[in-house]
């Protein structure tokens, strides 16, 4: 197990930290062969004498997780082991411990409530709610066609439109457009933020009321005549400002739930 505050024993060096659920004795060749390879594997060279006061947030996590490894264990939990670093920090060192666990070949159960992390971090993910596993998938899968609204709307931004559905379109607010299920009948249309261009329009069927500037992207907030508010996630050019009107055009297709 990787604890969230990594757990490190404070009165041992790295590499009695990582020996420490190794059978054996204490020097014993293939006791240290292992300490030596599993260091290795988690980039830890040159720092096995070091106390783990010594060490910055990223390396302590790097022996946390060497610690774990160790004893060749069948499966690892990780919990929430990132919790404690900075952005900046977290994203390398999320990172550098996938890499690790490939290169291993382990199997991570990985507990966060980061949903980005669970996303760019895991091979498949389950979603819970209420003590219940809901979905299981990939995380394009899970994205992309989430089976139902909850978790749509859980793992990442979402617009839901209503809309009614024949002959494999929807029509809403946003005009007609295509779904990807047989469904007839009236629906929840789901649109990530992403797959909504914008262009200048003074007859267009929004108003911008909002924006935030990421330096990679940019949120968009706009109100359709309705009076409805949706979002729209464009690339890091120049932004629309507050009081513009533009016209919205999906691209794709929408993902569509009952109307309960």
């Amino acid at each position: 197990m990787v604890f969230q505050d990594y757990a490190l024993f404070p009165h041992l060096s790295v590499a009695k930290n990582v020996a420490y659920g190794l059978k054996g004795p204490s020097g014993g060749k293939k006791r240290d062969t292992r300490v030596s390879g599993v260091l290795s594997l988690a980039g830890l060279e040159g720092l096995e004498d070091r106390m783990p006061h010594e060490l910055s947030g990223g390396q302590q996590q790097r022996v946390a997780l060497a610690r774990a490894f160790a004893p060749e264990p069948a499966v690892i939990l990780l919990d929430e082991p990132f919790s404690n670093l900075d952005a900046a920090l977290r994203a390398k060192v999320r990172s550098e411990m996938r890499e690790i666990l490939k290169t291993a070949g382990a199997t991570a159960v990985f507990v966060t409530h980061d949903q980005a992390e669970a996303l760019s971090f895991a091979d498949e993910v389950a979603v819970m709610f209420r003590g219940s596993v809901v979905q299981v998938a990939p995380p394009e899968e899970l994205y992309h066609r989430s089976t139902i609204r909850e978790v749509a709307s859980f793992v990442g931004e979402a617009n839901f439109l209503l809309g009614m559905a024949e002959g494999g379109r929807i029509l809403c607010e946003l005009g007609e457009v295509p779904v990807e299920s047989g469904v007839t009948g009236e629906v929840k249309a789901m649109l990530r933020p992403e797959v909504l261009d914008l262009r200048a329009d003074p007859g267009g069927q929004a108003v911008v009321v909002g924006r935030e500037f990421y330096g990679h992207d940019q949120l968009i907030k706009l109100q359709l005549n309705s009076g409805r508010t949706i979002l729209s996630r464009l690339g890091a050019g120049p932004g629309f400002e507050p009081g513009e009107r533009v016209a919205v055009e999906v691209r794709g297709s929408a993902l569509v739930f009952p109307n309960s």
